[in-house]
């Protein structure tokens, strides 16, 4: 199931144009209820490696699929904007570089 997940991935990923840099979720209604599908797919990874970590979940399946899941839902919400014709908004806009400190001289 978790090959399956990565081929499905993989092959979406090939049909659209992925953005280059963080974005603001939920730019169409379709989008944002995959977001938040995957907001709370996360919620129940992160619970799910809570219980790996104390030994109560069987076999070493689950996180991985979780993590493949919650992955092509954030693909699918990138998809479902570019089929409604909307682009997906960086998180951050009018970036500066941040340059180190000069050294004074002496």
């Amino acid at each position: 199931m978790v090959a399956a997940l990565t081929e499905t991935l993989t092959d979406l990923e090939r049909r659209i144009e992925m953005p280059k840099e963080f974005v603001v979720p939920g730019e169409s209604a379709a989008s944002a209820a995959l977001e938040l599908a995957r907001t709370v797919l996360r919620r129940a990874e992160r619970r799910a490696v809570a219980l790996e970590r104390r030994g109560l979940l069987p076999g070493a399946h689950l996180l991985p699929y979780l993590n493949r899941l919650a992955d092509l839902l954030w693909v699918l919400a990138r998809a479902a904007e570019q089929a409604e014709s909307k682009s997906s908004t960086p998180a951050r806009t009018g970036r500066r570089r941040i340059q180190p400190p000069k050294e004074q001289e002496r």
